[in-house]
């Protein structure tokens, strides 16, 4: 399983050292308040991409560990900021005709919105309860779906798959971050 992602990894001249071991993705977990969706859990414990853009989930030196927690919380923060511009989907109901309220609800809907687990760069992994969740380009305001799973994803962005070929039919609804697509 994942040898197709790791071969096509390696061609690219990612660096990965070995998987991390239970244990090590356990510390993980607990030292950011997370649960690694399954796809990504059983492809960590295979190989762990280390080169620039990724992210070491080994390293535990305060500063790797506060970086991680930024990059995940950074998303989090731009919606917050621009709360008032986000886009409205129709699934939420009414929308408010006043800034501050619309604003408001949309900082409500986030407070509820999966945890984004960073991938590479600005690619992140919702933490959901699919075994295979999608993953998603998340750049301030800009969302958009990079893969309908890890495999699909790294082919997407390390591979000769673009990123309009993505079966989007497929893909299960994330809540908040679909909504706000």
């Amino acid at each position: 399983m994942y040898e197709e992602s790791i071969n096509l990894l390696r061609k690219c001249g990612i660096r990965l050292e070995k998987g991390l071991s239970l244990s090590e993705l356990n510390k993980a977990e607990k030292l950011y308040q997370i649960q690694f969706p399954e796809s990504l859990k059983n492809f960590l414990m295979i190989a762990l991409p280390i080169s620039k853009g990724f992210y070491n989930w080994r390293n535990t030196q305060k500063s790797n560990v506060q970086f991680i927690k930024d990059i995940m919380e950074r998303p989090f923060q731009d919606i917050n900021e621009a709360a008032d511009i986000v886009y409205w989907c129709d699934d939420w109901g009414v929308e408010p005709t006043n800034t501050m309220n619309f604003a408001s609800e949309v900082r409500k809907k986030l407070k509820n919105a999966p945890k984004l687990l960073p991938i590479y760069a600005h690619r992140y992994m919702p933490m959901v309860m699919d075994k295979t969740p999608p993953v998603l380009s998340v750049h301030g305001l800009d969302i958009i779906y990079y893969g309908k799973n890890l495999e699909d994803y790294l082919r997407v962005e390390f591979g000769d798959k673009s990123q309009n070929e993505i079966e989007f039919d497929s893909i299960p609804h994330i809540p908040f971050w679909s909504d706000i697509m």
